[in-house]
């Protein structure tokens, strides 16, 4: 129902939600009235909902211009839990008569020249029942319409319990599942590529409460895109939750891997790394929460006192999340994936492990992320040779006993305190760990070439055969992305102004930052090479 600033709805939780016992069924009811209201308050809506029956009642507005479905809809339609709703458009007394009589009005003339249908649902004790309502109401909207139960045009629907009768006519499709919070806590981790963020998007759906563990590998751009991609998922369908993020800086720990493990075993040594990470950080979470000393989180070494009055609200973490697939690449052969869950003490849940690719990319489309994620840099691929496709777990071990883990323990000693914590949904775009580094006011990014600019070639893939038509480019120094920012294929000069660029303006934008932290004047160019070659096409036209 709608008056001059006010919105109705009625919503409808799956079918899994009101099949539950009283006890559970009333919980999962709560979880989704606090995620519908926080998910339109978010969206910048004045609303209140509450709990009728089996059923979510949501009253958006007043505010400061009157409510409109078409901007609550959208919200309501990522809500998780729910299966479907509807827009109120009339109330009536729960009395026969005055329903009749209000439909009649309501869509008489909607009807006329149509086929129409009325359904009827009905709940608490009346002197009618719901076959009542739709024969009496049927049989006043007939004259000039004809009643089609199978395909109607128009579908009028009423719903009646002790207190009113609600009239809608179109019911919106909800983002089905469970509501958030009611199917336990883990720790998903994050690469920010399709498979990683549609995994963690699938444990959401059923009710599991989702924070992320980002591996630091290599570049920091990595790292930003990452968070990106969760943060655009959490603010689109995390209502009800607030999910956090951890960045565990793993290249030590991944050099020493190396110097330990045969080379055609590294992909899957990481993996095991990344799991063992994992496990140590969700253990360190859970002793945050609790309050526990630092050193008693995964074998962390204990640093700083006890910390009081920084507690989370947090259950235990129950399982970790990743985006594998059956032979999606080597290190995710059956053989394998067994070596790799050997690693960690909780459950590896793997929610995409018989999809393909094109069902995954398809999947992060509907969600929301699949741009972003189009640009993400995964680098987990660090084997040289051919990776093996089989492994046993017991050889791993004897061959990683040679790595001390402190540099791990290091870590995992951080997230212990709470000092790891990055709270996704609070934080703003360009704020923070999202923002990219422009030391003196000067803009990292660049989307023109300064006169005298010299292009620093930085794609990985040069096979197209396009080459800028600039005066000066020069492809990048081989020894850039190992952290120094001089020599390699030509010398670069303090006086010179250095613009980078590469496919999609991921490695190049990381590339201006190493040169800029070897105190060169260096930008970024835009979102990649089709941004440069129109650009340059411009210039020549001009």
């Amino acid at each position: 129902m709608t008056t001059s600033d006010r919105l109705f709805v009625t919503i409808r939780p799956t079918a899994e939600v009101t099949i539950k016992s009283r006890t559970t069924r009333a919980t999962f009811l709560r979880k989704l009235r606090l995620a519908t209201k926080d998910a339109l308050q978010r969206a910048g809506l004045e609303a209140r909902a509450f709990v009728r029956g089996n059923r979510v009642m949501a009253e958006v507005g007043p505010g400061a211009a009157p409510a409109d479905p078409a901007a609550v809809a959208p919200v309501l339609a990522r809500v998780f839990g729910i299966g479907s709703f509807s827009f109120v458009e009339a109330v009536a007394a729960p009395d026969l008569g005055a329903i009749v009589e209000l439909g009649l009005a309501l869509y008489g003339d909607r009807v006329k020249g149509r086929r129409y249908a009325v359904r009827c649902k009905r709940s608490g004790r009346h002197p009618f029942g719901s076959l009542d309502v739709e024969r009496k109401l049927g049989a006043a909207l007939n004259p000039g319409a004809k009643v089609d139960l199978t395909h109607p045009e128009v579908t009028v629907e009423v719903e009646v319990d002790e207190r009113q009768a609600l009239f809608f006519s179109q019911r919106h499709q909800g983002a089905g599942g469970l509501p958030l919070g009611t199917g336990g806590h883990a720790l998903a981790l994050l690469s920010g590529g399709y498979d990683s963020v549609v995994a963690a998007w699938s444990l959401m759906r059923r009710g599991v409460e989702v924070d992320f563990v980002h591996f630091r590998l290599g570049e920091l751009e990595s790292e930003r895109l990452a968070l990106r991609v969760a943060k655009r998922l959490c603010d689109t369908w995390g209502a009800g939750s607030r999910p956090e993020a951890h960045v565990i800086d793993l290249r030590p720990a991944m050099a020493e891997m190396r110097e330990q493990l045969d080379t055609r075993v590294w992909q899957v040594g990481l993996k095991r790394l990344m799991l063992r990470a994992a496990d140590g950080t969700a253990d360190a979470l859970e002793a945050y929460a609790a309050g526990a000393e630092p050193a008693q989180a995964s074998g962390a070494a204990g640093e700083g006192p006890r910390e009081r009055g920084r507690r989370v609200s947090r259950r235990r973490v129950d399982a970790l999340v990743t985006g594998e697939a059956i032979g999606q690449v080597s290190s995710q052969t059956l053989s394998n994936l067994r070596t790799i869950d050997a690693a960690a003490g909780r459950p590896v849940l793997r929610p995409l492990i018989a999809h393909d690719k094109q069902q995954i990319i398809l999947l992060a489309e509907r969600i929301g992320t699949a741009e972003l994620s189009a640009t993400a840099v995964e680098e987990c691929n660090i084997t040289p040779v051919r990776p093996a496709t089989s492994s046993r777990a017991e050889r791993l071990q004897q061959q990683e006993e040679g790595m001390d883990g402190s540099a791990l323990a290091r870590e995992l000693a951080r997230v212990a305190r709470g000092d790891s914590r990055i709270p996704l949904r609070a934080m703003r775009e360009g704020e923070g760990v999202l923002a990219g580094p422009t030391p003196d006011g000067d803009e990292l990014i660049v989307h023109e070439l300064p006169d005298g600019a010299v292009l620093v070639d930085c794609r990985t893939d040069t096979s197209g055969g396009w080459r800028p038509d600039w005066p000066a480019v020069t492809p990048a120094p081989p020894d850039l992305y190992a952290g120094l920012a001089a020599g390699g294929a030509a010398p670069l000069d303090r006086d010179t102004t250095y613009v980078t660029f590469c496919a999609h303006g991921v490695r190049s934008r990381y590339a201006a930052e190493r040169l800029r932290a070897a105190g060169l004047r260096a930008h970024s160019f835009g979102s990649g090479e089709e941004e440069l070659r129109r650009y340059l096409a411009t210039r020549v036209t001009a």
